[in-house]
């Protein structure tokens, strides 16, 4: 199952990249970074967006050291996740070239382990830890708003809700909700 969604990912991917490019400015493509991520849960991330005709684009998102919603974030002790999310955003303004208030449906892949400190939660014996699973897929959307500074450089923000539809361990809840603060790059 997982082979078959990574290559439906690539496949999307290969088709809205060939679409033709925006109209209205040279700039196709644009890297960011989720900053609430980086400093919150210590996950790194990077996202590419490929810029469409009429204020739409596809991108892709890789996070390494990736949580569940926040989950445990203060009672981590070991974190060895991935996960490769792709999204295609549609922007809402007449007047700004890929910028402004923006929705997205997106699909997610996780895999890896988190290990916390059991002690907080009783589940260890004298403080001991605990390992959980977040192996898994999940589909949802997302809203948000985009800022364009100088036709380079972006800052968005926005907030997301997804539905894992299997493969996730009984300790999360079936739904995640996560928020994100960007920083960006056009080229």
């Amino acid at each position: 199952m997982k082979r078959s969604l990574l290559v439906l990912v690539l496949l999307v991917s290969f088709i809205s990249f060939s679409q033709q490019e925006s109209e209205k400015s040279p700039k196709k493509n644009e890297i960011t970074t989720n900053l609430l991520d980086l400093v919150v849960a210590g996950s790194f991330n990077v996202n590419y967006e490929r810029l469409l005709k009429n204020n739409q684009s596809f991108a892709i998102s890789a996070t390494l050291f990736d949580t569940y919603g926040y989950y445990d974030v203060g009672y981590m002790d070991n974190n060895n996740t991935f996960t490769l999310k792709a999204s295609y955003i549609i922007y809402f303004s007449k007047n700004k070239d890929h910028a402004g208030f923006l929705f997205y449906p997106q699909i997610k892949l996780r895999t890896g382990e988190i290990t916390v400190n059991g002690y907080y939660y009783g589940q260890g014996n004298q403080g001991g830890n605990f390992k959980y699973d977040i192996d898994g897929f999940s589909a949802g959307f997302g809203l948000g708003h985009k800022w364009l500074f100088n036709d380079k450089f972006t800052l968005g923000i926005n907030g997301e809700i997804a539905r894992n539809l299997g493969g996730l361990d009984d300790y999360l809840e079936p739904i995640e909700v996560r928020a994100s603060v960007s920083f960006g790059f056009r080229f």
